[in-house]
């Protein structure tokens, strides 16, 4: 168990491998509610701490250029892993299935996403941070990605 308050500031970012396909949320994603129009299943790598189901964040930017970024309210609205059970929290150092939502609307960094079918089929290419983290990563802070 590791919190966002022990965790560096220019490592809190949620990291997007990819957009859910049909025989992904089938098989892994039955525990998640059916995504509205500004909702996306997102298949996310390994997780910087335990992060709340309700947990907002304001920026989303390309993995390798923090500059290529969008100011974007995202909502983490439900989590899985694994047997279709839900999740309150996404959990510190676990690659999940989870629902964002996306106001007030999906940005084309996302919507631009290879559809996959699970994880390791495609690389981190999109972040998702709060403002302060993405300006230390853009400034050339403490990014590890």
């Amino acid at each position: 168990m590791r919190t966002e308050e022990e965790t560096p500031v220019g490592e809190r970012v949620l990291l997007v491998e990819g957009r859910a396909d049909e025989a992904a949320l089938a098989a892994i994603g039955q525990g998640l509610p059916r995504c509205s129009a500004n909702e996306r299943a997102l298949f996310l790598s390994y997780n910087y701490a335990d992060v709340p189901v309700g947990r907002r964040f304001d920026r989303c930017f390309r993995r390798l250029d923090a500059s290529d970024v969008v100011s974007v309210t995202t909502t983490v609205v439900a989590v899985t892993q694994q047997f279709g059970v839900g999740w309150d929290t996404i959990p510190h150092g676990w690659k999940t299935l989870a629902v964002l939502r996306f106001e007030p609307e999906v940005p084309a960094l996302i919507r631009d996403l290879p559809e996959v079918a699970g994880w390791f089929e495609q690389r981190v290419s999109v972040c998702v941070s709060d403002r302060g983290t993405w300006e230390a990563l853009a400034a050339g802070g403490e990014w590890r990605g």
